[in-house]
């Protein structure tokens, strides 16, 4: 055979072997590319789940409200996903397995809903057992009313922990008080024992609906793992298959093989480096795509997958950054529980001895002449004193939570009682306090002593941030489902990067012998537990407005 045959002979085998090899690559490779959009859709069924779990967790956990309609969006979000699945997919999976996804998303939507009826049931029943207890209240006395109040008590424990040993308590309780017989008891009692049926039923729903997630979840990464396992296989039937291909080539030819051999073992020495790269953790090269043959192909192919997995791993250590914060906020709420028990020891402990104090000092006072020189350093003393003791009731009033008192009151009442109080005192010379209440707003349901404490609050920082002279501006009216009570000063205003966070305990703009951060804190969680909430509205130099809205119909 001449050489130029054998040439040829080689050549052709050469050209034959690479166009079959060139076949099966691009066949893998095609392949690959399928299975990655299969990937791509089981990845986004997989993070919609995850939302959906996410917002679940949040509305039960913490009854986060707004996290219902984020957790309704998702759900349709991952209905239109899996609607959406093309038939590939769905015989990949299996017809059985997607059928029963399908099924046990609509049976979770339906006991999110059967959830969300049930609680809003529980909020209703609540607000019915605690009117018809404060009418049986009203009918009753002496020893019947303290057995009444006894059994008022465990309904309050149920109502917080929602668990069968305080409803048992409250049965034991009922049965044992001897009020059976009395009709409108009976009735309260019917009442909450209807409110531990839904209860129970809410423990039911939440129990049937977090069974449905986890089983959609389990479908999820059962279609995602199985997804990344074919493609696995495949990357690995392609490396084998290129292997080879550059061994046949190699013992086939010389130049041409040799060349050949380079063109193609280069591409994958790229591919083993930046693969080992990854391995340790290292994202930052990319695979220098070239041409358009299969190993271009392989090299995109790669490429997509690195920036995904870079992309995996940026999100992870947002989400371990996520959790760290919630993390430290955790730590922080507990700080402030054992800062509000210790603050509670200590007012305890002081509170006495500061009373004995001031009664002395005072009477020291009245004794000591005009004249006498050491009458100026007993009313420091004095003043002293006194502040201290308002430091004490402001750590008691911190740390402790007083109950709600309510009354269905105008709100007037209790903004005048405190502004005729404090219009003697020496704190408002040179200030102007001017009155705009409206006459018609409607009354609402709130604890007045508590009401009259944050309008004081709010006169008290208002003096403060004013240098004389200055103006301080006190309104009421109705807006929609709420009474507003609103007081303007003229003062210095607050700093922008301040108004954040002047309803934290212990922080204050004054100086150290003007306040102590409480009371803003204080004013905070007293409209808070009236379902209320509190505006800043400030401009430094110019003054500062708090916008106080109590609910009409709470």
């Amino acid at each position: 055979m001449r050489i130029r045959q054998k040439l040829f002979l080689g050549f052709g085998l050469y050209v034959f072997f690479a166009a079959a090899f060139g076949f099966f690559a691009y066949k893998e490779m095609t392949a690959i590319t399928r299975q990655l959009s299969f990937l791509e859709v089981a990845d986004d069924v997989s993070i919609t789940m995850l939302e959906v779990r996410r917002y679940e967790k949040n509305y039960l956990l913490y009854k986060d409200n707004n996290s219902l309609p984020e957790l309704r969006k998702y759900i349709d979000v991952l209905n239109k996903y899996i609607d959406n699945i093309r038939v590939e997919i769905i015989n990949e999976i299996g017809v059985e397995n997607f059928d029963a996804m399908k099924k046990t998303i609509t049976e979770y939507e339906l006991w999110v809903n059967k959830v969300v009826e049930t609680t809003q049931l529980q909020d209703k029943r609540v607000e019915s057992i605690r009117d018809t207890g404060r009418e049986v209240e009203k009918k009753l006395s002496g020893i019947r009313l303290e057995k009444f109040l006894v059994l008022r008590r465990y309904e309050k424990n149920l109502i917080i922990y929602k668990d069968r040993q305080n409803y048992e308590t409250f049965l034991h309780t009922y049965l044992t008080s001897g009020l059976g017989g009395n009709a409108e008891v009976a009735e309260y009692k019917g009442q909450v024992d209807n409110l531990y049926d839904l209860y129970d039923k809410e423990r039911s729903y939440m129990d049937r609906m977090r069974s449905n997630a986890r089983e959609v979840q389990s479908y999820t990464v059962k279609l995602s793992r199985k997804e990344r396992a074919d493609i696995s296989t495949t990357l690995r039937m392609s490396m084998r298959l290129l292997l080879y291909a550059v061994l046949t080539i190699i013992a086939l030819g010389t130049a041409i093989n040799i060349e050949l051999s380079m063109s193609i073992g280069e591409p994958i020495r790229r591919l083993e480096k930046v693969s080992r790269k990854m391995a340790a953790g290292d994202f930052s090269e990319n695979i220098e795509v070239k041409g358009s043959d299969e190993i271009a192909s392989l090299g995109e192919s790669f490429n997509q997958m690195e920036e995904k997995l870079k992309n995996a791993l940026g999100d992870l250590e947002q989400t371990v950054h996520m959790l760290k914060d919630k993390q430290a906020q955790l730590v922080e709420s507990e700080k402030l529980a054992s800062i509000g028990l210790l603050a509670a020891g200590i007012a305890h402990e002081i509170n006495n001895p500061l009373t004995s104090v001031l009664t002395f000092s005072n009477l020291m006072l009245e004794q000591i002449p005009e004249d006498d020189p050491n009458r100026e350093r007993v009313k420091m003393m004095v003043w002293e004193t006194s502040r201290a003791r308002t430091i004490v009731r402001q750590l008691l009033s911190f740390a402790r939570e007083a109950p709600l008192r309510l009354s269905r009151i105008n709100v007037n009442q209790p903004v005048t009682e405190i502004v005729d109080s404090l219009l003697a005192q020496d704190k408002f010379t040179d200030i102007e306090l001017v009155m705009d209440l409206a006459h018609d707003i409607p009354e609402v349901s709130a604890d007045p002593p508590q009401v009259g404490q944050v309008v004081l609050n709010l006169l008290l920082n208002a003096v403060y941030a004013i240098t004389p002279p200055g103006k301080i501006e006190i309104s009421t009216r109705a807006v929609k489902d709420y009474v507003e009570i609103s007081i303007s000063d003229t003062g210095c205003g607050i700093p922008e990067e301040a108004v954040g966070r002047i309803f934290e305990p212990f922080y204050t703009t004054k100086d150290t012998d003007k306040g102590t951060g409480l009371g803003l804190a204080v004013s905070y969680g007293i409209i808070k537990k009236h379902r209320g909430d509190i505006e800043v509205k400030s401009e430094v130099g110019k003054g500062t407005t708090f916008i106080v809205r109590l609910p009409i119909n709470a």
